[in-house]
């Protein structure tokens, strides 16, 4: 039975679409692939450009997508209901209903056999060990080659429609983001901020909140906590927003920290410093530099100005676009070149985990890199002017 034809849902358009679908091609000619295989929910839908459902790192996995070369790519659901939805939105012509996730390996085995992928090399970012037994021991000439790099560099630098699609989805975070900031008030809970901020950015066309809205107060900011609690935030506390939308696929994702009525001097200077941080790494980004020299620039100030032991312990930002954290992170010894038509989040933190009473701060910027330098994107996104006084 013919079913009528619908855009993918927040689909990002049909030259976007033909683009990543050459791109995929071209890279497996360059990397000699005769097929490869997608198991994350991000890389399926970047690939195909069907609507996964709640694609989070979090879920059991429900889709996988083969690529043969030169060939259209099949693509496995688990989900009853993407039977019609990926019949009517999308242009995949061979899809199947999967099996439970233990006996994956059996269904890849049968569309490998379907298309002649007997032999060959064939590239994979994600591959369970059983599966890897399973396909090895029916297929013994198979190479299977980790395409994590080629991944990296596919999708690193934008195309066009996707720096338009990553403009508004920074534009999103933003309200979001100013709406946290004027709700935030003594007496509120951070969930209930939270949740505030997340139906304005729905208003605008979020699709989804691409990491759980992190309103952190108090000794919450302190420890930099990860989620929004039942905490009642009180008056004369730090408060640390970092929230983020997705707009046809493409993320936002934007920080800034408040207080709740009058800083202390010390509050003060720890704000002082993670802002001149987050300048410093700004001013850094330029092609020719690497990751690795952001992240040392932000890290320098904040040793420089005395507060090594609350130097955020992980990565001074990431990259932006189908997803989350993508890779090549901004940490200390990532040696991956800026490229203009990259689009990161840099953010840089100073948590006091030791003085609850202090809290801590975090500021996240998103930025285009262009042939001079940057663009910055998360515009019209205030600092704290009281923070900010001497």
């Amino acid at each position: 039975m013919e079913l009528w034809k619908e855009d993918p849902s927040y689909y990002g358009g049909d030259v976007l679409h033909q683009a990543k679908k050459e791109k995929i091609q071209k890279a497996m000619e360059e990397n000699g692939l005769d097929a490869i295989l997608l198991l994350k929910a991000e890389t399926v839908r970047y690939a195909t450009d069907f609507y996964v459902k709640g694609y989070r790192p979090f879920y059991e996995p429900e889709y996988l997508a083969v690529i043969p070369k030169g060939r259209d790519t099949v693509v496995g659901h688990t989900s009853g209901s993407d039977n019609y939805r990926i019949q009517i939105r999308s242009d995949i012509k061979d899809h199947r209903k999967l099996p439970g996730f233990s006996k994956w390996g059996e269904e890849v085995i049968k569309i490998f056999r379907d298309y002649g992928i007997t032999s060959g090399r064939v590239g994979v970012e994600l591959l369970p060990f059983e599966m890897y037994l399973q396909l090895k021991a029916e297929f013994p000439a198979m190479e299977f080659v980790d395409i994590s790099k080629m991944w990296v560099d596919l999708t690193v630098v934008k195309h066009p429609e996707e720096i338009k699609h990553l403009r508004r989805a920074v534009e999103i975070a933003v309200v979001g983001c100013n709406a946290a900031l004027e709700f935030c008030k003594p007496g509120k809970t951070e969930y209930e901020v939270a949740a505030y901020a997340e139906y304005k950015m729905r208003e605008l066309g979020s699709e989804m909140t691409p990491f759980v809205t992190n309103i952190a107060s108090g000794v919450n900011s302190a420890i930099f906590e990860r989620i929004s609690t039942e905490r009642v935030i009180q008056e004369n506390e730090m408060v640390i927003i970092d929230l983020g939308s997705v707009y046809r696929g493409y993320t936002g994702d934007v920080g800034r920290s408040m207080c709740t009525g009058k800083p202390t001097d010390l509050q003060k200077q720890m704000y002082k410093v993670n802002y001149l941080a987050l300048q410093e790494a700004l001013n850094t980004v330029k092609p020719g530099n690497t990751c690795g020299d952001v992240d040392a620039a932000a890290r320098r100030v904040i040793r420089e100005m005395g507060f090594e032991k609350y130097e955020h312990k992980f990565a001074t930002g990431h990259q932006l676009g189908y997803g989350l954290h993508g890779s090549p992170s901004i940490n200390k010894g990532v040696d991956y070149v800026l490229r203009p038509g990259m689009v990161m989040a840099v953010e840089p933190r100073v948590t006091m985990f030791d003085r609850p009473e202090v809290g801590g701060t975090h500021m996240e910027q998103n930025i285009l890199v262009t042939e001079d330098g940057y663009e910055l994107l998360s515009k019209d996104l205030p600092f704290d002017a009281d923070l900010m006084a001497d």
